[in-house]
């Protein structure tokens, strides 16, 4: 089974009118990058996949109009907000989605939230991007999040490593603060997100010590010398086997992820560096995060 653990909203609901496309050159270190996409066009780039995860992130309560990351979604309107929209679309395509909420542990609302969250929109876990949202990830108001979390056996989603964001601030993407977390919550199964690049090491260190604490291998590929370096250490440390299949759609698709880990080889024959298994890549692919993550649909 083939699980993509890392998806963004489409921000469109039919079409995107051409005064909303929104393309950007950054993400992918100067290819350009259509940012704003349909639900077909989601549904089409998830074919490779047999399940898929699918948030947005909650804004900061100080601006809660604020796109924090990618374009305002347009979906957003009614009173509906990002868990709304990834659970209509588990509604629609109940075989492929686990949809995932977003909260703030600034939001005074946020238990509330939680429990329309997990009760009635069926979200299965979370995604939490401390730097987009502005949050110490070992604040109070956090640690009392992790501690509902690992109470009800839901996973979290850290985005973690760097961010073209400005504004941001990168010491709350760390793959080092969530030793800290993991230390308080042993039982909290949690996912860095992109290898935790560039801090590949790091992340290795806290995924090697702490038994609920997984990579996601999302938006590597692109960046062939960084990519394999990073796969490198993984394998030489002995902790391949704790890296979870991602795509980042749409900074980059499930097949261009798959492709990307299939071809790793090919770049150590180019350059004649050191091989990573196979075997071992293919694993990755294939690993069964519900299984992992202990999900339930």
């Amino acid at each position: 089974m083939i699980v993509d653990v890392h998806t963004h909203l489409p921000t469109h609901e039919h079409n995107v009118p051409k005064k909303d496309i929104k393309k950007d050159k950054i993400y992918q270190s100067g290819k350009e990058i259509k940012l704003t996409n349909t639900i077909d066009e989601y549904i089409k780039a998830l074919e490779p996949v047999d399940k898929a995860f699918v948030f947005g992130i909650a804004p900061r309560p100080s601006d809660p109009n604020k796109s924090l990351v990618g374009p305002k979604n347009e979906m957003e309107i009614n009173g509906k907000n990002h868990n709304d929209i990834a659970y209509d679309l588990y509604k629609k395509f109940p075989e492929k989605i686990i949809p995932f909420m977003s909260l703030h542990p600034f939001d005074p609302n946020m238990n509330d939230e939680y429990d329309r969250a997990t009760v009635n929109l069926k979200c299965k876990g979370i995604k939490l991007g401390a730097n987009y949202q502005n949050f110490d990830p070992l604040s109070k108001e956090a640690f009392n999040l992790y501690h509902r979390l690992q109470k009800d056996n839901f996973p979290i989603i850290f985005h973690q490593g760097t961010s073209p964001m400005s504004d941001a601030p990168l010491k709350f993407a760390h793959p080092l603060i969530i030793d800290e977390i993991a230390i308080k919550f042993p039982k909290l199964k949690m996912i860095l997100a992109h290898l935790g690049h560039p801090w590949h090491t790091d992340c290795i260190s806290v995924i090697r010590k702490h038994e609920n604490v997984w990579a996601d291998i999302s938006a590597q590929f692109y960046r062939p010398w960084s990519f394999w370096n990073g796969m490198r250490l993984f394998y030489e440390w002995g902790v391949l086997k704790k890296i979870l299949f991602a795509s980042d759609w749409p900074i980059s698709s499930p097949k261009d992820n798959i492709t990307g880990l299939r071809n790793l080889n090919k770049f150590t024959d180019k350059y004649n560096l050191p091989k990573i298994p196979d075997i071992d890549l293919e694993e990755i692919i294939n690993r069964n995060a519900l299984e992992i993550l202990e999900i339930n649909q």
